[in-house]
């Protein structure tokens, strides 16, 4: 077994993450966001009024976590949340016009990384690379 030939596709795509995430962090950084916050915003501007348990289960978080996520967010004034006409138990969740447009600079930061990573590929390599990774997706299997 050779380390060195017999992982070369899995080290190629950890590096190549390892590296998105370190812009992508760094990026949001300057605009006074993590990830998580950055996903919770797309997902609501995705979905104006949805409740907390999506917001949860689309970030694969506790609700207890999802909370204290809303809670900063809403102190920055970026969400509202509103409690539901139809059931005063449940918080619809909104973005306000600074959250607006501030999905909007995340949207850019990824719209940057994807001429980054794309930019060395002519438009049929794009494709392939396109198809193949949504086949990798699709057919590869992490169970134990």
């Amino acid at each position: 077994m050779n380390l060195g030939t017999d992982n070369e596709l899995v080290e190629h795509l950890f590096r190549l993450t390892r590296e998105e995430q370190q812009f992508v962090q760094h990026q949001l950084k300057r605009h006074g966001l993590n990830v998580l916050q950055a996903q919770a915003l797309n997902f609501i501007a995705q979905h104006p009024a949805a409740i907390q348990k999506a917001l949860s289960q689309y970030l694969g978080k506790q609700e207890a976590t999802t909370t204290n996520l809303l809670k900063v967010l809403e102190s920055r004034q970026l969400i509202l949340r509103r409690v539901a006409a139809d059931n005063e138990r449940q918080k619809k969740l909104y973005l306000t016009p600074e959250g607006q447009e501030l999905v909007q600079v995340v949207h850019a930061v990824f719209i940057d990384l994807e001429t980054r990573v794309s930019t060395p590929l002519t438009d049929e390599e794009k494709q392939l690379m396109l198809a193949l990774l949504k086949r990798i997706t699709a057919e590869a299997t992490f169970d134990d």
